[in-house]
C-alpha cells in the first residue's frame, strides 16, 4: 500500500503555523495536486511527508504505517525539487544512478546500469546519458531530476513545482508526459504547484492550500465549478474571476441583485437560488462572474453597455476590459473580435452563471449547502 494520511498535522515556525491542522487522505496510485500561492505551506507539506522536517503535532501515516519517527530513507519516498538539484560534475547517467548507490539499495553495477537505461528510455533521455547538466535545456534537466526520483522505484513521488523553470511549450509537453508516466507506473504522487492549469489538468484530485490551511479538496472540475469560497474562485482561473458587490432586495418570491456602484447591473434570482439568498439573510452580497461567461452583444441588443478600457487580441481568444459605470469587468472574446479603446460595447450575463459569496466570510452560499 502507498496511501498517505495526515491526521491533524501542524508544523510551526515559532508562533507561525506553516501547516495548520491538516487532515487529508491521499489514495493509493492517486495523482494528488496541492495548489496555492507562495507561502501557502505547499513545500512544507511535501517536506513533512518526506521526513525532511519534523511534525510539530499530529500524525502522518504512509502505507498504513505511522511515519512520524521514520527517517527519510525508511519512508521509501522520492522528492524532486524546484531547482532540479542536479550534481554539476556528474553526467546524466551518474545523476540518475546516484540514489541507487546508497547503502540500503544493495544493487550490483549491472543492475544499476539496467535501471538507469530503463528510466532514461522511458523519459526519452537515452541519447543524453553522457552529457553534463550544463549541456542540457531546462526541460532536459527536469527529466533528469524526475529520472533520479523514479529510478529508486519509490512508493510515493513528491514533486515540488517541477515545471516552474521550463518554458511554456516544454511545460505543456511535460504535463502530458508526467500524466502518462504516473498512470503507467501507478505510483502515488503528490504534486505541488502555484499554476492552476497544471492543477486542473494533472490532478485526479486537487487540494487548495492557503496560509497553511486546506481550503477545499475534490476532483478538478468540482473545485473549479463549485468553489467553496471567494479565495478558491479567485485562485483557480485565468483571467481572474470578476467580483462585484451588490445590494440584495427580495420581492414576490424572487431576489434582485443590484450593483452597489451601478444599479444598472441587475440580476433576478428565482426558485432555489432565491431561497438560498433569503436564508443567508445578507443585505449585501459579492457576486462572481467568470470572464468566459460574459457574452459580447450588439450595443442595441445588449442588456448592459460599457466602454472598452483595454483590449488584448490573441490567436485563440482575446481579453477585453470593460468599464461599466465604476466596475472594471474582464471578458474573454472570440479570436475574430476586434475592439478599440473608448468603444461602446454590449454584454450579457446569465443569472445562472453568477456565484454568490458572503462578503463577510467569503463563503459560496450554494457550495456550502
Amino acid at each position: 500500500m502507498s496511501t498517505v494520511v495526515f491526521e491533524s498535522v501542524t508544523k510551526m515556525y515559532g508562533q507561525t503555523p506553516a501547516v495548520k491542522d491538516l487532515s487529508l487522505e491521499i489514495k493509493e496510485a492517486e495523482f494528488f495536486v496541492i495548489v496555492g500561492p507562495s507561502g501557502a505551506g505547499k513545500t512544507t507539506t511535501l517536506k513533512l511527508t518526506a521526513g525532511l522536517l519534523p511534525l510539530t503535532s499530529g500524525k502522518l501515516y504512509i502505507g498504513g504505517r505511522l511515519a512520524n519517527s521514520l527517517s527519510p530513507a525508511q519512508r521509501n519516498v522520492a522528492m524532486t525539487f524546484e531547482s532540479y538539484a542536479l550534481y554539476p560534475h556528474m553526467t546524466v547517467q551518474d545523476n540518475i544512478a546516484n540514489p541507487l548507490h546508497s547503502p540500503g539499495m544493495n544493487l550490483s553495477e549491472s543492475q544499476i546500469a539496467s535501471r538507469v537505461h530503463e528510466i532514461a528510455e522511458m523519459l526519452g533521455m537515452g541519447q543524453l546519458l553522457e552529457r553534463y547538466p550544463r549541456e542540457l535545456s531546462g526541460g532536459q534537466k527536469q527529466r533528469v531530476a524526475l529520472g533520479r526520483a523514479m529510478v529508486r522505484r519509490p512508493s510515493i513521488f513528491l514533486l515540488d513545482e517541477p515545471l516552474s523553470h521550463v518554458d511554456a511549450k516544454v511545460r505543456q509537453h511535460m504535463r502530458i508526459e508526467l500524466n502518462r508516466l504516473q498512470k503507467e507506473l501507478k505510483t502515488t504522487t503528490i504534486y505541488v504547484t502555484h499554476d492552476y492549469v497544471e492543477a486542473l489538468s494533472l490532478g485526479d484530485r486537487v487540494g487548495v492550500l492557503n496560509h497553511g490551511e486546506l481550503i477545499q479538496v475534490g476532483p478538478p472540475e468540482e473545485v473549479y465549478s463549485r468553489p467553496l469560497n471567494e479565495f478558491v474562485a479567485k485562485h483557480l482561473g485565468q483571467p481572474e474571476i470578476n467580483l462585484i458587490d451588490v445590494i440584495v432586495t427580495s420581492r414576490n418570491g424572487t431576489v434582485l441583485l443590484q450593483g452597489a456602484k451601478n444599479p444598472k447591473l441587475q440580476f433576478v434570482l428565482e426558485g432555489k437560488r432565491a431561497q438560498v439568498v433569503k436564508e443567508a439573510n445578507c443585505p449585501n452580497l459579492r457576486i462572481g462572474i467568470r470572464p468566459h461567461k460574459i457574452t459580447c452583444a450588439p450595443v442595441e441588443a445588449g442588456a448592459l453597455i460599457g466602454e472598452v478600457y483595454v483590449f488584448e487580441p490573441a490567436v485563440i481568444s482575446g481579453q477585453l476590459m470593460v468599464d461599466f459605470g465604476g466596475y472594471m469587468l474582464t471578458v474573454l472574446t472570440k479570436a475574430s473580435d476586434r475592439f478599440r479603446i473608448g468603444q461602446k460595447v454590449g454584454f450579457e450575463v446569465s443569472p445562472n452563471d453568477v456565484y454568490l459569496f458572503d462578503p463577510q466570510t467569503g463563503k459560496n452560499l450554494e457550495a456550502a449547502r
